[in-house]
């Protein structure tokens, strides 16, 4: 009787989770899309004429070409970070809603004497600063940032339907990867513009 408790309490526990880690998801997604629609209205008011720079700024200081460039680049590295901030949690949290999902089809399709509860002790992926660092700027596969989330402690069985994701990397890449890129050639065609005109 107490298996089938305990059975009972981790399936309760990985539907909740799982809703939880669904709801991550969609926000993760929303903030990397507002992020991005920041980026592409600062690059639209820096590349149509007559609106970059703003009258407001002409009349306190001459920007010389580079002084707006740099000021431009350090406002797109914050949105540019922020987006791969959010990005980069998306996809970690897709893991986890794969993870969770296959685990809780394994639950309610297998015998529960065959599932092993016993708790995890190991993390997903081992970290890698360098890794994780440039994947803050570019599209690095099995680059992330550090979460409080972690699947050491989580039943065994469902620690591994988790780790398997991190593993096998998710079908979110390509569009972290576009949005990415899309960001950095935003980057590329204000410096044309504003060097070049």
């Amino acid at each position: 009787m107490e298996m089938m408790e305990q059975f009972d309490r981790v399936k309760e526990y990985i539907s909740v989770r799982l809703e939880l880690w669904v709801a991550y998801h969609n926000h993760k997604e929303n903030m990397a899309n507002a992020g991005f629609l920041v980026q592409i209205s600062l690059f639209g008011a820096v590349i149509t004429k007559n609106i970059w720079p703003p009258e407001w700024v002409e009349r306190l200081i001459v920007l010389p070409e580079l002084a707006t460039f740099l000021a431009y680049a350090m406002l797109w590295f914050l949105i540019h970070y922020y987006t791969r901030w959010q990005l980069i949690n998306k996809r970690i949290s897709a893991f986890y809603v794969a993870g969770f999902d296959q685990a809780f089809q394994e639950m309610i399709t297998k015998d529960p004497q065959s599932i092993v509860l016993k708790p995890y002790e190991k993390e997903a992926l081992t970290p890698s600063k360098w890794r994780n660092y440039l994947a803050g700027i570019i599209y690095v596969p099995k680059g992330f940032v550090r979460m409080d989330a972690s699947v050491s402690g989580l039943p065994h069985f469902l620690a591994e339907k988790v780790k398997q994701k991190f593993d096998t990397g998710s079908g979110a890449d390509t569009l972290e990867i576009l949005i990415t890129y899309t960001s950095i050639a935003l980057l590329a065609l204000v410096g044309v513009k504003v060097f070049f005109g």
